[in-house]
């Protein structure tokens, strides 16, 4: 029993800490910030496939192709550019035709991604390397790097913090209220705005007689924003 007499005034006194704790006056803002980026570097995507009656022949004809665009590209003297291939898979090809299916041998498929820095030069090579190497479409995505993004989160979060101060200010104006003092800050990290996609199709004419014109860029500006919650006490 003297324990739990003891115990009481403890109790008391933490219950009595945290009512004072949720009694206090605050202000509570969030400010943003937002940032408009070029980006600098594009993803190209291409899918390949390849058809064969047996799994090995599919398999080699499709390393094949991949080992010529792979080729194609280093002979463009580009620097910086990443070149990764995964995705690999073998189906059976099946053929569906009158109600029935049909198994005819096997296709076997993969996907390239190929990353390089946002420059026209760069681009131009490497999409007319892949042009003159085989007949395909493929997908451009234009991002902002990771390195990009993180030299700019430090200028994205002073201005975040500055709007939540600017909205904090006005409020205490408006109300009739002073000393704004910062009580608590909440922060997590920015995000950006999804990449525009943009579809490409190889238009580079295998007979070079034919009229050809140099393929042409216009990536978009890209958002990136941040965002904090701010508390502000104040004097009445």
């Amino acid at each position: 029993m003297k324990k739990l007499l003891f115990a009481l005034p403890f109790l008391f006194l933490i219950g009595s800490v945290f009512a004072q704790e949720n009694n206090i006056p605050l202000i509570e803002v969030e400010g943003t910030s937002e940032l408009g980026i070029m980006p600098d570097e594009a993803l190209i995507y291409l899918t390949l496939s390849e058809k064969a009656m047996k799994v090995a022949d599919a398999t080699n004809a499709l390393n094949k192709k991949t080992k010529s665009i792979e080729d194609a590209l280093k002979k463009t003297r580009v620097d910086g550019y990443t070149f990764t291939v995964d995705n690999y898979y073998v189906n059976i090809n099946r053929i569906y035709r009158n109600n029935s299916s049909k198994d005819s041998g096997y296709v076997a498929s993969q996907t390239i991604k190929v990353k390089v820095k946002v420059a026209d030069q760069n681009l131009i090579k490497i999409t007319e390397a892949l042009h003159q190497t085989t007949d395909m479409t493929y997908n451009m995505q234009f991002n902002v790097s990771d390195a990009l993004r993180k030299s700019s989160s430090s200028k994205l979060l002073e201005l975040a913090i500055a709007d939540a101060k600017t909205k904090a200010e006005v409020i205490a104006k408006s109300l009739g209220l002073s000393k704004l003092q910062v009580h608590r800050v909440s922060y997590s990290s920015g995000n950006i705005i999804m990449p525009v996609m943009r579809n490409a199709k190889a238009m580079m004419a295998k007979d070079m007689s034919e009229s050809y014109q140099e393929p042409t860029f216009s990536p978009e500006e890209q958002k990136l924003t941040d965002r904090v919650l701010v508390s502000f006490t104040f004097a009445r």
